[in-house]
């Protein structure tokens, strides 16, 4: 929503949870909003498409009256595109890539949808009374467990939107089902969308030898471990859908345990699709750190895996200079789940046995050597000390004036170059610095894109 020039929460959500803002303290259904005003009389309208001068109007009058909304027009646009291909003579391979931003915050969708999940019918997770109490997840802020944080800065962003949303309902459960009615309606419309491209891709006669992935970025925690939000280390935050339809290969209906990652998403799709090269641009690069997983599609028990026998993930910590050393990772396995925190803490679940992590073993002394191989596991998986370059200090005047910046890209090219000063004066030109590097660092020349037959 959209109110005295910059956007707001949904009208209908209440304090103290739309304070948290326009993103994630917002959801609802997209609703008539002639009329209606922000607690301090200003109206309210419908935008979206991102921020400032990309932003724009959104119409709605009625739910069948109305403008469509970024997921549609995406929908829309593939669509439309894969029935030109059907039309199309000696047509070739091609890859189309469809994002959708919901279930991304804010969680607004056509109130269609909402109707699809009555708040009464509504499952709510499974959670265990004080299951954050054996975590370190709040320590990394600097608040050690059962202590209140001081403010919103202090505090980690998804215990705030917990205590928030619950304090802005008569029960926990009403809370939890306002909010995950939206969750599911915003992923129904995408559901939707998913079903419409399936459709035309049947229907363009490429249902036999095309290959489809649903996959997303994140998940979201729903109140385990009172927490409600993304960036955690737990299954719900590190868990992705991926759905991977690839005819002659994929076992249709067929699940795999194996813990994989959206890196080996491309060297998937090289295998399957049987292409050959080299992918790095140039000398300078470096083999894709992915593997296949095509042999896991081909027989998901017992394929040949030749990646890792665990998912990393990694928890950057917001600050300006990055340091693989001092951040936050999990590990994955398929029985297991490791912790490590910046500071050092541990967790540890064996998720054979205890699949909602509620029990954290990493103080059970009889876990030595579990945690011992967890440790070196991690440690093989990260970046030597050493290899990444240390970052200059960070100047927000280079940030934002773009000439400054520019200066400050031409002295770094200078120090590893300082043969491209001509005139011998300690000081490189641009005049200088493009003569340079035509004659002896030319960019790389992209590769002649072939015209099609």
């Amino acid at each position: 929503a959209y109110a005295n020039g910059q956007k707001v929460p949904h009208p209908d959500v209440p304090q103290p949870f739309r304070a948290i803002g326009a993103v994630d303290g917002s959801y609802g259904p997209f609703v008539n909003l002639a009329g209606r005003k922000t607690p301090d009389g200003h109206p309210v309208s419908w935008r979206n498409g991102g921020w400032g001068k990309l932003s724009k109007a959104l119409r709605v009058e009625a739910q069948d009256d109305r403008d469509l909304t970024p997921d549609e027009l995406n929908g829309n646009w593939a669509v439309e595109n894969l029935r030109k291909i059907r039309g199309l003579k000696g047509w070739r391979p091609f890859f189309m890539g469809v994002g959708f931003i919901r279930p991304h915050t804010p969680l607004i969708a056509p109130k269609r949808f909402f109707d699809l999940f009555p708040l009464e019918e509504i499952q709510l997770p499974e959670i265990l009374a004080g299951d954050v109490d054996d975590t370190f997840a709040r320590t990394i802020r600097g608040i050690p467990n059962g202590v209140e944080p001081t403010s919103p800065r202090t505090e980690d962003m998804g215990a705030r939107l917990f205590k928030q949303l619950v304090a802005s309902y008569p029960t926990k459960e009403e809370a939890l089902r306002r909010f995950i009615q939206a969750y599911l309606a915003s992923v129904a419309s995408v559901d939707e969308q998913i079903g419409r491209i399936m459709e035309a891709v049947k229907e363009s006669g490429l249902e036999d030898d095309t290959i489809i992935i649903v996959t997303s970025d994140h998940g979201w925690g729903m109140g385990e471990k009172d927490y409600l939000y993304k960036n955690s280390l737990w299954q719900e935050s590190t868990q992705v859908p991926l759905i991977v339809r690839a005819p002659g290969s994929a076992k249709k209906g067929a699940i795999c345990e194996q813990p994989v990652s959206l890196i080996d998403l491309y060297p998937s799709l090289i295998d399957l699709c049987g292409l050959q090269g080299d992918t790095r641009r140039n000398e300078k690069g470096r083999p894709l750190d992915g593997h296949s997983i095509k042999p896991l599609l081909e027989n998901p028990e017992s394929g040949k895996w030749s990646g890792p026998p665990e998912a990393l993930t990694a928890l950057y910590k917001w600050r300006m200079k990055y340091d693989p050393a001092k951040e936050s990772y999990s590990l994955r396995a398929k029985d297991w789940r490791y912790v490590r925190y910046e500071n050092g803490k541990e967790e540890l679940y064996h998720t054979e046995n205890d699949p909602l992590e509620w029990r954290n073993l990493a103080q059970d002394d009889k876990m030595g050597d579990r945690l011992a191989h967890f440790r070196k596991r991690l440690k093989n998986r990260l970046p030597e000390a050493g290899l990444i370059p240390p970052q200059p200090p960070f100047k927000p005047k280079e940030i934002i004036d773009p000439k400054t910046s520019a200066e400050a890209w031409k002295d770094k090219y200078f120090s590893r170059h300082p043969k491209a000063d001509a005139n011998k004066d300690g000081k490189l030109t641009w005049q200088e610095y493009k003569a340079y590097r035509e004659k002896f660092d030319p960019p790389p020349k992209k590769p002649q894109q072939e015209q099609q037959k």
